[in-house]
């Protein structure tokens, strides 16, 4: 299975970023919903990893709703990566060595440095991704 949640978590963010103008008012997750085509449950849940992190701000009441939090203006894709996963990009198999085999013995290892690898690449990658720059790449038409 895959793992949508940092698509998911960039496109909430995104929106938000999007609609952030004083009269546009705050946006709510069954709004955030309807722009992803999903359940407000998700976003509220990727809402509460959002907010322990700092990155939106989030009030009840009929009068509440999302916002970005104080520095929206630096956020990086990598803090949102890291706000939301709950696992690496790539998984190791957690299955037993075949302790006559080599190979078997060293593939924990071996694996590990090459998800390592790929985990510090992707998230030096991200770095350079602000959030202002995808908003600036919404098409309006």
């Amino acid at each position: 299975m895959e793992n949508t949640q940092f698509a998911t978590a960039v496109h909430i963010m995104t929106a938000l970023a999007f609609h952030q103008k004083p009269e546009a008012g705050k946006m709510n997750s069954e709004l955030l919903a309807k722009s992803l085509h999903s359940n407000p449950v998700v976003v509220r849940r990727l809402l509460s990893k959002l907010t322990k992190a700092g990155l939106v701000e989030t009030s009840r009441g009929k009068t509440g709703g999302v916002t970005l939090g104080e520095k929206h203006t630096s956020v990086t894709l990598d803090q949102i990566y890291l706000a939301v996963s709950t696992s690496k990009m790539i998984c190791q198999p957690n299955k037993p060595e075949m302790k006559e085999c080599p190979v078997s013995c060293s593939m924990g290892d071996l694996l590990a440095s090459v998800v390592d690898g790929v985990e510090n690449a992707s998230l030096e990658y991200l770095k350079k991704i602000k959030l202002s720059d995808l908003v600036k790449k919404v098409s309006t038409k």
